[in-house]
């Protein structure tokens, strides 16, 4: 045979395989899609989820699911051979109208109920409904009881240094809760918690409810069939922040002759308290003024307990009310003097004034080899009758103390005279 021949006859074979194939898938559409036979089975849709209506209308009636024996439901679907991959993407729909229930003469118990079927297969659709498993389904109905859960608020993070938690405080105190009468006593707590790191102001925020068991586990309300009855169930958590701060005490001094601050020693029993408060309040405070010491009223020490007054709006967390005081004088000497050169100014024209002090003892303050030469004739004592101008009768009035002609000397402690005004 030539090597011609055996080309055509490779060919027409080709051919042949080709014209074939092409019959057999002709036949198959033809079969399929125009003759279109019934499927050999019904094709099932599983795990269609069911979907529940009426559970405000029974809540209203104080009534509450607490249990249904299946969530899920089959259906089955005859039709065409060309509808399979329509059934397939056939979305399903299972609705239960707990409704029903009220119709009973006694809703409470278990009822078995039908449920609907929603489904689009289209106007001109072959696909009919063959069955469905379960037919029906059962579910259990309750009392329901509301009870108020008393709110605990948690505070979860950390706080700056140099502030202070404060107060925790929740916008309510209880929260509604609804259930069956199992469910409500699982409840052991509820809590509102604020979680925060590194906290340096008051923040306040909506936060989530969440109920908790005796063994500390939290609840899942959907499946415990609880719900909250009064609000979304959040409320507003307020995490109260304060500044903390240490605080110098502080006494002011009115200096002297021969008492200044090169020479005077303060001590205080507490040098320091500790304050809270807000920040923008305690933020400005950087001293407590006990109040004012002049120098000249004493003469080498001085001890006095005063009260701390903490600013508006501050705590003392330290807890200290008062400190004592100490004061020396230090580098001086002093020395007694009695003196009697008395006299009086600032009365009134029409007073007429008798001093019935004749002398008075002076403690003289100051450098030790001036205070040697000092004598009584250096030293007048003036009383002010200002305050006393028109009044009659015999009183004392405050005097100043003079030392003429030292200037590293002077009088110290507070020192009245007698007078009578007539």
């Amino acid at each position: 045979m030539s090597v011609v021949k055996k080309k055509n006859e490779h060919g027409r074979k080709l051919l042949y395989m080709v014209f074939s194939v092409a019959v057999a898938v002709t036949l198959w559409w033809y079969v399929s899609y125009v003759e279109n036979p019934t499927l050999d089975s019904p094709i099932t849709k599983s795990g269609i989820q069911l979907e529940f209506e009426g559970e405000d209308v029974l809540r209203d009636s104080n009534l509450i699911v607490s249990d249904v024996n299946v969530r899920q439901i089959s259906v089955s679907f005859n039709g065409r051979r060309r509808d399979a991959s329509a059934i397939a993407n056939l979305q399903v729909r299972a609705v239960v109208d707990l409704t029903d229930v009220l119709t009973s003469a006694v809703p409470t118990g278990t009822h078995a109920l039908e449920y609907d079927l929603f489904y689009d297969t289209g106007a001109n659709s072959t696909i009919e409904e063959a069955g469905c498993y379960p037919s029906m389904i059962e579910v259990t109905v309750e009392k329901m009881v509301t009870e108020q859960i008393r709110l605990q608020p948690v505070y979860s993070g950390s706080i700056a240094e140099g502030y202070m938690a404060d107060s925790l405080t929740l916008s309510r105190d209880t929260v509604a809760v609804s259930g069956t009468e199992a469910a409500i006593a699982r409840i052991a707590r509820a809590t509102v918690t604020l979680e925060r790191e590194n906290l340096s102001k008051t923040v306040t925020e909506e936060a989530p409810i969440v109920l908790w068991d005796e063994e500390g586990s939290a609840i899942d309300m959907a499946e415990a069939g609880l719900t909250f009855t009064d609000g979304d169930g959040t409320v507003k958590i307020t995490q109260t922040i304060l500044m903390l701060k240490s605080i110098p005490l502080k006494v002011d001094i009115l200096e002297s002759l021969t008492a200044t601050d090169a020479n005077v020693r303060i001590n205080y029993s507490v040098p320091t308290v500790t304050l809270s408060g807000d920040p923008e309040i305690l933020g400005d405070v950087n001293e407590i003024n006990l109040g004012t010491i002049n120098l000249k009223s004493i003469v080498t020490s001085y001890e006095e307990d005063f009260q701390i007054r903490i600013p508006n709006g501050t705590r003392n967390e330290s807890g200290e009310t008062s400190v004592t005081v100490s004061i020396t004088v230090e580098n001086v000497a002093t020395r007694r003097l009695s003196a009697s050169n008395i006299s009086c100014r600032n009365a009134a024209e029409t007073d007429t004034v008798a001093i019935i002090t004749q002398s008075l003892d002076i403690i003289l303050r100051g450098d030790e080899a001036q205070l040697e030469q000092v004598t009584a004739e250096n030293v007048r004592i003036v009383a002010d009758l200002s305050q006393s101008a028109g009044s009659r009768g015999t009183f004392p009035v405050a005097a100043r103390v003079y030392v003429d002609g030292f200037a590293n000397v002077e009088a110290v402690g507070d020192y009245t005279v007698t007078v009578m005004i007539t």
